[in-house]
């Protein structure tokens, strides 16, 4: 039997053992290696608009959601108007049939329903004049009357005065007070008997007091603007009451004596009295 010996050298007939592709191969390998990169590019950019429009999204939903929740509040009283519909087909002589009057009034019925609705819709929503309007009404502050002024309470100057200095025999001092508002507003003041009172003494001896046997007690009030005074007067019978009224009193010796009044605990500074 006849050996044959194999024509292909053991190192596959490449010198060095090393065997060199043919062109197309590189070729086919170029084109896979961009076709694959190509994809990967493609799958990365996808990725990243995915990614993008995803974050878009959960961002402007609050927006978006409110924006589509006002357009449909907006249209929410829109009624839509049926389009007229055509009267029938007229025959020869132009006139309509029996079906065509009963579409027209039907057609009628139903287009002056929507009308009715946004009449309706009109005569509920506010017209934004009468309403500022009605808010400029209440917000207007309502005329009143002034406050009243206030009791006076120390707020007050009081000064004393005679009518003369010297009194002879059967001559009773006249005494006059006058009562100064000295706050910043108005106030009221009782200038009666009873408030007023008026003090004699001689050194520290009391001599006589209109709180003591009382008098008119009737009230006097009087306003006093700021600055303004206003002047009373009651005059001294010459007696000392501070062991008793009527019978018990006693005249006034001739002497030297001291007049204080007091209104509302507020005190004038001494005048002197001398009595012949």
């Amino acid at each position: 039997m006849t050996e044959y010996e194999d024509p292909t050298p053991e190192n596959g007939g490449n010198q060095g053992g090393y065997r060199r592709e043919s062109p197309a191969v590189y070729r086919r390998r170029r084109i896979i290696a961009l076709i694959l990169a190509l994809l990967v590019i493609v799958l990365v950019v996808w990725g990243v608009v995915f990614a993008v429009n995803k974050i878009a999204a959960s961002i402007g939903g609050g927006s978006g959601g409110s924006s589509s929740q006002s357009s449909t509040d907006n249209f929410a009283s829109f009624s839509a108007r049926p389009s007229h519909s055509a009267s029938g087909s007229s025959g020869p002589s132009g006139s309509a049939g029996p079906s065509a009057s009963a579409s027209s009034s039907d057609g009628a019925s139903a287009s002056d329903k929507p009308s009715e609705q946004a009449e309706g819709d009109q005569s509920e929503k506010p017209d934004p004049e009468e309403s500022k309007a009605e808010a400029a009404a209440t917000t207007t502050p309502t005329e009143s009357k002034p406050a009243q002024p206030q009791a006076c309470g120390s707020n007050i100057q009081v000064s004393a005065k005679l009518d003369k200095g010297t009194y002879g025999q059967g001559e009773n001092p006249v005494m006059s007070t006058t009562v100064k508002n000295s706050g910043d507003n108005p106030c009221n003041v009782d200038l009666g008997a009873n408030k007023v009172t008026y003090e004699i003494t001689s050194g520290s001896a009391e001599v006589y007091s209109t709180s003591k046997c009382g008098g008119d007690g009737a009230a006097k009030q009087s306003t006093l603007d700021t600055g303004s005074a206003q002047t009373v007067s009651q005059s001294w019978d010459r007696s000392i009451n501070a062991l008793g009224c009527g019978d018990a009193a006693q005249p006034a010796q001739p002497g030297y004596y001291w007049l204080t009044v007091s209104v509302n605990g507020v005190p004038s500074e001494k005048q002197q009295i001398v009595l012949e």
